[in-house]
């Protein structure tokens, strides 16, 4: 994939992740963007950072003391260690960081 396209992806992923956030009480958990970096931040102090590393086309995510780079892959973002995949880590993490379920794997990424 091209640069630009790659952006474009990438921006379609914040976009969906933001607005996904704007639906829950920002009390609890908020999304914010802030020079081309999505940070989620938990009410019990939890910031999670969603980034790109453009030059090798993966998104990387940094919840707590795990970390993960996802490729794109048969149109999912995977990681490539262990076959996790973007949405279903969203799920896990905020999910336990607002103390609540909240689904982002359903969001096609």
């Amino acid at each position: 994939m091209d640069e630009r396209t790659f952006r474009q992806t990438v921006d379609a992923i914040y976009a969906r992740v933001l607005k996904r956030l704007d639906l829950e009480d920002p009390d609890v958990i908020e999304g914010e963007m802030n020079a081309g970096v999505v940070r989620i931040r938990a009410s019990r102090g939890q910031v999670y950072v969603l980034n790109v590393q453009p030059p090798l086309q993966e998104v990387w995510y940094a919840a707590g003391d795990r970390a993960w780079h996802f490729k794109l892959a048969d149109d999912h973002w995977v990681d490539p260690r262990n076959g996790e995949e973007l949405g279903a880590i969203l799920d896990e993490t905020v999910s336990k960081a607002a103390g609540k379920a909240i689904h982002f794997a359903l969001w096609q990424f």
